[in-house]
Order: C-alpha cells, then sequence, then structure tokens
C-alpha cells in the first residue's frame, strides 16, 4: 500500500498519505503506475457520464474533460513531452539534446508539443466512448513501463535512472497483466451499462495493440538520438501513446457501429 500511495502521490496530484521515498519503494511505486492511471480514468468516467447526462455540448466536455486531467496529473506529463520535444527536434548532438532537456525554460517545439497534445485531448474528449476514458490513462503508464524495459538510461544520473530497469520481466509482466486487466475490466456485467457495446473489447485491443507498437518505435527513436531514455522521454510515451490510445479507440469503435 505504501508503494501504491507513492504511485499516487508521483503519478497524479491527489491527496495520498504521505510515504518515505526510497529508490526500491519508487521502483515499485512504478510497476504500480497503471493502477494510478486507473484511477485517473475512475475519475474521469463518472465526469463524462454526467456531461452526457446533462447534455452538455461537446466543446464543453473536451474542455472540461481536459482541464481536469491536466488537474489530475499536475501537468507533470505534458512537461516532459515540452522538454523531449525541445531537444530531439533541435537538431543537435545527443549531448547537447540532453542539456536543453534539462533546461526548465521552454522553446517553440515544447511549445508546439504542448499545443498539439491539448488539441488533441479536447477533441478526442468530446467523442471517446465511457470505455476508452476509463482505460486510456492505463493504457500510457503500462506503456512507460515498456519503454524503461527495453531501453538504458540516457542519463547516469537523475530520476529516470531510478525508473529504468532495462530487460525487466516484473515491468512487462505489469504491462501486459495491466492490459488485459482493462479487457477483463469490460467484461464486468455490471459496467455493460456504463462502459457501452460488445465492440468495446475490439476497439480496446486495437487501440492498446497500437499504442504499445508506438511505443517501441518511439523508444527505439530515443535511443537513436539520446542514448537511451529519461524522466521526460517517459513522459512523452505517456501522453503520445494515450493520445494513440483514445484516437484508435475512437475510430474502430465508430467504424463497428
Amino acid at each position: 500500500m505504501k508503494s501504491f500511495f507513492l504511485a499516487l502521490g508521483f503519478f497524479t496530484r491527489l491527496p495520498v498519505p504521505k510515504v518515505d521515498f526510497t529508490k526500491e519503494r519508487f521502483r515499485k511505486a512504478v510497476i504500480l503506475s497503471p493502477l494510478a492511471g486507473l484511477v485517473i480514468g475512475a475519475i474521469l468516467l463518472p465526469v463524462s457520464l454526467l456531461l452526457f447526462k446533462i447534455s452538455a455540448a461537446e466543446a464543453i466536455r473536451g474542455a472540461v474533460l481536459t482541464c481536469i486531467y491536466i488537474f489530475l496529473t499536475g501537468g507533470l506529463h505534458f512537461d516532459g513531452l515540452a522538454d523531449t520535444c525541445d531537444g530531439v527536434f533541435s537538431g543537435r548532438s545527443r549531448e547537447q539534446s540532453l542539456e536543453i532537456m534539462r533546461d526548465s525554460r521552454i522553446g517553440v517545439f515544447g511549445m508546439l508539443g504542448i499545443i498539439v497534445s491539448g488539441l488533441f485531448y479536447f477533441a478526442l474528449f468530446q467523442s471517446a466512448p465511457p470505455a476508452a476514458l476509463l482505460l486510456f490513462p492505463l493504457t500510457g503508464r503500462a506503456c512507460c513501463l515498456i519503454s524503461a524495459s527495453i531501453a538504458p538510461a540516457a542519463r547516469a544520473e537523475g530520476r529516470g535512472k531510478a525508473i529504468v530497469l532495462k530487460g525487466s520481466p516484473a515491468y512487462i509482466c505489469s504491462a501486459l497483466l495491466s492490459l488485459a486487466g482493462g479487457v477483463l475490466l469490460l467484461s464486468i456485467p455490471a459496467l455493460w451499462f456504463l462502459l457501452g457495446s460488445t465492440e468495446r473489447h475490439i476497439a480496446f485491443v486495437v487501440a492498446a495493440g497500437i499504442a504499445v507498437l508506438v511505443t517501441v518505435l518511439m523508444t527505439a527513436y530515443f535511443k537513436k538520438k539520446l542514448g537511451g531514455v529519461t524522466g521526460d522521454t517517459f513522459g512523452t510515451v505517456i501522453e503520445v501513446t494515450s493520445i494513440v490510445y483514445l484516437l484508435v479507440f475512437v475510430l474502430s469503435h465508430q467504424a463497428m457501429l
């Protein structure tokens, strides 16, 4: 439970009991990060249902859910996305790119990354079915575990270094079990009236599979460009794969209706 509270405290801005930080406990917390994502989804789900219930305009739904998602995460992963965009798109060497990513100031590429991702969230939250809203944060954090297990750390220090466990079976098992748990969650009869039709299973599998593929490709690029992964690239993986998951889920679900 202490590791779970640490995961909630790190990956969300929810009030949780204070837990002493240790490297070992933090790695256990990272393994549990998909559960923290599920908590985020469990908060977004009833808000979405309420907005549907009161027939709120699509633009209002998109804006409200986007703001709540940013509030719940504290913008942590958007910060990593911005830093990564500034570094990898700078056209500089590995060392210079990593140094740019350390800079607390945001550049043009970082700002564009935040704007584009925000637009995607705003648009996708307007049409995403309840099942997608519940499970996209879980999927994004499961993909982060995959990235941390298939590449070395780009730096010899930093919190990203504490997360990386290349070749870790614990990370892979947690990611796969989390994704499998998503399918099982969609199968609970008591949730059918909330989560929609049976097509949601196919949509989830397709969306999660493509998100994992994007994770592998992104991580390979980071390894080539930066020599490995960092805390910033993990934030990038979470946000990009979350958007990819939502986009593919929405398109797949609409195609089957």
